[in-house]
């Protein structure tokens, strides 16, 4: 089970900067109005996927969650952590997207935000990027020819 995105190039004309985009679709899973697709810009600079308030409301996530202060590249200030059961996208064959378990910050301020955070992918995911696509794949399809993971250890390999 493994998944690709576009990479979306772009040009800001009055500053004329180049820069790429990654953006996937996420589904939230039992939200409070059901499972929930929407689509995440992959941020390599976020630690832990954000979402504002009005995203988190029209996903479904749960109010409250424990409070902690947040600091990034453009700022900081308040947010909370809250539990989330999310779907990874569907791979290109129509097998199902991975589905894990996680936290994410709910942020206030900034509208519209949902940034997929590095270490959500890289978690279950490692990266092969090619000209104008990336691909997440499982951890154990780059491991070493002969080694698989455990059935009672996913994390630890052995030789087969």
């Amino acid at each position: 089970m493994w998944f690709r995105l576009p990479i979306v190039r772009h040009r800001l004309h009055q500053a004329g900067l180049d820069f790429v985009r990654v953006e996937g679709p996420l589904t939230v899973i039992g939200g409070r109005h059901g499972d929930k697709e929407r689509m995440f810009r992959f941020d390599t600079g976020c630690e832990i996927t954000t979402v504002s308030e009005d995203v988190a409301a029209a996903l479904g996530l749960p109010a409250g969650g424990r409070p902690v202060g947040m600091r990034g590249s453009t700022g900081s200030g308040s947010a909370r952590f809250v539990p989330v059961r999310l779907r990874f996208p569907p791979d290109p064959y129509g097998g199902p997207g991975v589905e894990v378990d996680s936290t994410w910050a709910v942020v206030r301020g900034p509208t519209n935000l949902a940034l997929l955070g590095f270490q959500e992918v890289h978690r279950h995911f490692t990266i092969m990027t090619h000209r104008d696509v990336i691909d997440f794949l499982p951890w154990p399809a780059t491991k070493p020819w002969g080694q698989t993971a455990d059935a009672d250890d996913p994390d630890g390999p052995t030789d087969s």
